[in-house]
């Protein structure tokens, strides 16, 4: 009896201990060429909405990258539910306040985690290749064994930019949401094929879609009943929903109410126009005004030149729109020559009048 009583104290002695020593581990080798700098960064995605936007509030781990590319990193302060991790590189002419994730090729510098306090990893890169995370190998977690297999079907998406017809644009994004699609549904990890979900294009196929995205609402509830993601995924849903629901018929009896108020205010507008036409008539008008005409600008264009007008520098910009600091100067030189103006402060107060006149 006195050694069974033993046995188990022992027993709870080896599984407290466990507990209190639990602590994530990520080991791996990256490739890394002159371009990057040797830290590596950890952060959370703490909402769905960023699981592509670096952060800096978000980081929770730098580490040291070594001259043969391995490092280490590892602690115990993760939340005990498993989450949505970024580890990324960032490039020698950034810092964390303005990191960029490049997406596919060779500057692709990022690969999503599922981690929790007690999770051991270790990452291979592809030496073959040259950036970071190529074609990368996972051991010692099936999650993200099964999150690389998922990255493998998102990345190369990507490339859609490449895909110089419109029909076979569309049936390429079409082919990816039925993939991800099929992915989330046989998927066994639910925060993976949530993962799978939240890479799709709700906003074009919730409507055709949307008992896919509500079936997976029960099978979270059911798995992750408390998880912040779960409330996340529940706010876009009762989003799009309600977006749905704005559309749908009207009754009768209000169709007509509204058809009648529109004839009516059809005719109040006639009644106003043709009483300010008589009162112009006797109004000089000057010819020689010209109309003020907005510039053809694309919406990236006007994104950057509000951005200009805040005084955001070229490296800002292209943090804050995801794009590469080469492509913010190619926008620029664009966006000069259709304000037919030669540096920023031109621009600058082009995008002021353009304001204040709200041409």
């Amino acid at each position: 009896m006195i050694a069974k009583r033993l046995f188990l104290i022992l027993v709870f002695a080896l599984a407290f201990l466990n507990i209190a020593s639990a602590e994530y581990r990520i080991t791996g080798v990256v490739n890394l060429s002159p371009n990057w700098q040797r830290q590596i960064f950890l952060s959370t995605v703490d909402k769905l909405d960023n699981y592509y936007k670096a952060n800096p509030s978000n980081i929770i781990q730098v580490g040291s990258i070594n001259e043969d590319g391995s490092f280490t990193i590892n602690g115990d302060n993760l939340p005990p539910d498993a989450r949505y991790y970024r580890l990324y590189l960032i490039k020698e002419e950034n810092t964390e306040f303005d990191a960029c994730m490049y997406i596919g090729g060779d500057d692709h510098n990022f690969i999503h985690l599922i981690l929790d306090n007690n999770t051991q990893i270790h990452l291979e890169a592809d030496q073959s290749s040259s950036s970071p995370f190529s074609n990368y190998q996972v051991l010692g977690s099936s999650p993200n064994t099964l999150f690389k297999s998922l990255s493998e079907l998102i990345f190369p998406s990507f490339y859609f930019h490449e895909i110089k017809f419109p029909s076979e644009l569309q049936f390429s994004k079409q082919k990816l949401n039925r993939d991800l699609f099929q992915f989330a549904d046989t998927c066994q990890n639910t925060l993976v094929s949530l993962a799978a979900l939240v890479n799709t294009d709700i906003d074009q196929y919730y409507e055709e879609e949307s008992e896919i995205y509500k079936s997976f609402a029960e099978r979270l509830s059911n798995d992750l009943p408390n998880h912040d993601y779960t409330d996340n995924y529940f706010r876009k849903l009762n989003y799009h929903q309600g977006s749905k629901s704005s559309n749908m018929a009207l009754p009768w009896w209000a169709a007509i109410l509204i058809a009648m108020l529109s004839i009516s205010l059809f005719i109040s507008v006639l009644r106003i126009r043709n009483l300010s036409t008589r009162t112009q008539e006797s109004i000089p008008t000057n010819t020689n005004t010209p109309e003020k005409k907005r510039p053809a600008l694309t919406q990236q264009e006007e994104k950057i030149l509000t951005l200009i007008y805040e005084g955001k520098s070229n490296k800002e910009i292209a943090s804050e729109l995801f794009i590469e600091l080469s492509t913010v100067k190619t926008h620029i030189n664009k966006l000069y020559a259709k304000l037919n103006v030669k540096n920023r402060n031109e621009a600058r107060q082009i995008a002021k009048s353009l304001i204040n006149t709200g041409v």
